[in-house]
């Protein structure tokens, strides 16, 4: 066993975080992308007019927007940090699906 494997205590995956609905899968079209039960239930509850993914799709879109400089350069500046209407602050980090996930600072 390599140093590095020893090192992990436990690891939770994207997918069981999924199964325990802690992360929820906004959109089936784009599987790597995760945002927190939190947000999930802010853009589910705030009744603005819109429908769930009308508040969803515009944040998704912001949050890939926001992520491309840091990917693009290899950087470590990890979490990127929105500001959204609806959901407020939002940090945006990758996940083991390579894709991201987005969460509420009390989230992390």
């Amino acid at each position: 066993m390599t140093k590095d494997k020893a090192e992990v205590i436990y690891s939770y995956s994207s997918e069981q975080a999924v199964e325990d609905g802690v992360l929820v899968q906004p959109d089936p079209k784009a599987p790597g992308i995760l945002i927190a039960r939190s947000i999930h239930v802010v853009c589910s509850t705030v009744t603005d007019g819109r429908r769930y993914m009308d508040k969803v799709a515009p944040l998704l879109l912001d949050a890939c927007m926001a992520v491309r400089k840091p990917i693009e350069s290899g950087s470590d500046e990890w979490p990127v940090v929105l500001e959204h209407t609806v959901a407020g602050t939002v940090w945006i980090m990758p996940n083991d699906l390579g894709g991201i996930t987005l969460m509420k600072p009390e989230d992390y």
